[in-house]
């Protein structure tokens, strides 16, 4: 017997209740918008979990609010994982499941742009578990630091810790998504200034 894992309409967050079309990838950095980041115990959507996803909401280029939860994973996270992020088993066992995460989280960003440094990478576990648990992915357009990144900055890596050093961004605590989220901030700023000149 399968389980029905859609939940009724009263459990599901407003932005996943209307069907929609398909998000666009932004040109331009949204001055309004929510910077999204994610860990999780692994590179494989389909086989790795979710065990941390954070957000800054940006109004006006400046920093409004911000969420973070650490989410309970259904696998336990490698130590190589944890020796990355700093994020153990003991940590996530009494934290909230994906699916609790994941509302509140919806229901923080609403319909605002999401920014992130290699976002479809985090969109990709965030809307693999939305399908699961509603049926339905996020309508919110998106914009990739990443992209902007390898232009405007020419570094043999663009991956955000190199960014980050490049740029005399403290770094401590980075590979915790909120820690992330406010480094991809700090570089946003950098690259606002550069692209003004």
């Amino acid at each position: 017997m399968q389980l029905n894992l859609f939940s009724d309409t009263n459990d599901t967050p407003e932005i996943l209740k209307q069907k929609h079309t398909k998000p666009n990838s932004l040109d331009n950095i949204p001055e309004n918008c929510v910077i999204v980041d994610i860990e999780t115990t692994g590179f494989s959507v389909l086989n790795d979990s979710i065990i941390e996803i954070c957000a800054l909401k940006i109004k006006n280029n400046k920093i409004e609010d911000e969420f973070s939860s650490l989410v309970r994973p259904n696998k336990p996270v490698p130590s190589f994982i944890s020796n990355l992020t700093g994020i153990t088993n003991e940590m996530l066992k009494d934290a909230i499941e994906c699916r609790s995460a994941l509302k509140n989280f919806c229901n923080f960003i609403q319909t605002n742009p999401i920014v992130g440094h290699n976002i479809r990478f985090d969109l990709s576990f965030i809307n693999k578990n939305l399908e699961q648990f509603y049926n339905n992915t996020l309508p919110n357009n998106f914009f990739d630091t990443l992209v902007l990144a390898r232009k405007i900055y020419n570094l043999a890596s663009s991956k955000l810790t190199n960014i980050a050093n490049h740029l005399n961004i403290d770094t401590q605590n980075a590979h915790r998504a909120l820690k992330d989220c406010y480094i991809t901030y700090e570089i946003i700023q950098d690259m606002r200034q550069k692209l003004s000149k």
